[in-house]
């Protein structure tokens, strides 16, 4: 392994670890890497053509699409709706405004893409709602989090997308393979605050609930068309095949922005707001893509990659060691780093060892998204964990130790998707 990469590397951690932005580290690595191997003026040229490259694919407009539908919808207040639809059908449940948070989780998801934006939504209703029913906070908080970390996972996700962008992979059939897993994912969760309840009745004192007809069930969906709406103008027309990802995201936030108007949520100060946070978002992202791009270039040129993947395949351990090992790293990395870096740092050095060993790449994106989920509840850098504190009167230390429950069924969620890859590949095989 060539000497200029190491240094590169360890350069790289340097930087990471006296508070660098991610951004910049790869910049700067990169390209004084390049130029430590091929010279000054071919380095410029190259981070010249190499940044803007990958960026200038009318493909990725999808990224602001999909974050522009989710600021929409969130705007809209079809979270609420949903909440109080899963409250009338899910209420006899034990456990059930904490089953009723994740359940709304999981379908809000399908409009936002964002884990942060339904934990910051759910904590501002669902808390409210836990502790006027005195549930435990144990339960109410982590449940919070728990849901708003399958906002990610859940298409259409941004995370996915990034994935497809960073590997050339399909981002139509990584988006179909995270629908099971997510479903899963959720069972999982409303599984756990099931079993915890029915131990420790405590957890929850007896809630009077009153009885709901079937015509007032019925009726409740009428006030969730929006969110269906939504997930048949993106999921549908993709899986049909009748638009591209890039198509259905647009179709997809205009959709968005019709439901608002519809909802008379309308204000031009919303959309004003609505757009910056956009363009802030997308500025960010595309520069981590842009840095992410000439970091890579100087790995390829310094043949750390092509070493580091040979080293691994002739290093005699099977697959499912050094799957673990890839499984570890994220775990790790993800207690230091936020998931947008993670995935841009790690994804362009383990991808292509993974998928040497004969893994499906579709199905290692989701499982790359399902460990940065995990990354947002762990401590310390657990994004969802902080968002919950700045919309709640809870404590870092009090929301930090009601994750350990669902982060335990993130990990059997890994085993499954591990032992059962075609929960994720099922739908994209359909496809063809």
């Amino acid at each position: 392994m060539d000497i200029t990469s190491i240094l590169g590397i360890v350069v790289f951690l340097v930087l990471l670890v006296m508070g660098v932005p991610v951004a910049f580290c790869m910049l700067f690595v990169g390209f004084f890497g390049l130029a430590g191997i091929i010279g000054l003026t071919p380095a410029l040229a190259s981070a010249k053509t190499t940044m803007y490259y990958s960026i200038a694919n009318w493909l990725y407009v999808c990224v602001p699409m999909f974050i522009l539908m989710g600021h929409f919808a969130n705007r809209s207040g079809i979270i609420k709706d949903i909440f109080n639809f899963f409250d009338v059908w899910l209420g006899w449940l034990p456990g059930a405004l904490a089953i009723v948070t994740i359940a709304t989780s999981a379908i809000f998801a399908f409009a936002t893409g964002s884990s942060l934006a339904a934990t910051a939504v759910l904590g501002k209703i669902t808390l409210p709602e836990m502790d006027r029913y005195r549930y435990n906070r144990s339960l109410s908080l982590g449940s919070i989090v728990a849901g708003g970390s399958l906002g990610n996972l859940i298409p259409p996700s941004i995370g996915l997308v990034l994935f497809g962008i960073i590997t050339d992979q399909s981002i139509g059939k990584l988006l179909l393979a995270a629908i099971f897993p997510g479903l899963v994912v959720s069972l999982l969760f409303i599984s756990l605050i099931i079993v915890r309840v029915w131990r420790n009745p405590d957890l929850v004192p007896h809630r009077q609930t009153a009885k709901m007809t079937w015509k007032e069930k019925w009726s409740c969906f009428g006030s969730i068309w929006g969110i269906f709406l939504l997930i048949v103008l993106v999921l549908g027309s993709i899986f049909a095949g009748l638009a591209t990802v890039t198509e259905a995201a647009s179709v997809g936030a205009f959709g968005a922005f019709l439901i608002m108007i519809f909802r008379k949520k309308f204000s031009w100060q919303s959309v004003w707001g609505i757009l910056r946070e956009t363009a802030q978002t997308t500025a960010m992202i595309f520069l981590l893509i842009a840095s992410v791009s000439l970091f890579t270039r100087f790995l390829t040129f310094s043949q750390f990659t092509s070493d580091l993947g040979g080293l691994v395949i002739t290093s005699g351990l099977p697959p499912i060691a050094v799957l673990i090992g890839v499984y570890l790293l994220f775990l790790v990395s993800g207690c230091l780093m936020d998931a947008t870096s993670l995935m841009l740092v790690l994804t362009p050095i383990v991808f292509p060892i993974v998928t040497k060993l004969g893994f499906n790449p579709i199905w290692f994106g989701v499982m790359t998204v399902i460990m940065i989920e995990i990354g947002f509840m762990t401590p310390p850098v657990g994004l969802c964990v902080y968002v919950l504190k700045s919309v709640s009167d809870a404590s870092l230390v009090e929301i930090f130790k009601s994750i350990y429950p669902f982060l335990a069924m993130w990990l059997v969620a890994v085993v499954l998707m591990t032992l059962f890859p075609d929960i994720a590949l099922y739908l994209p095989k359909m496809t063809g």
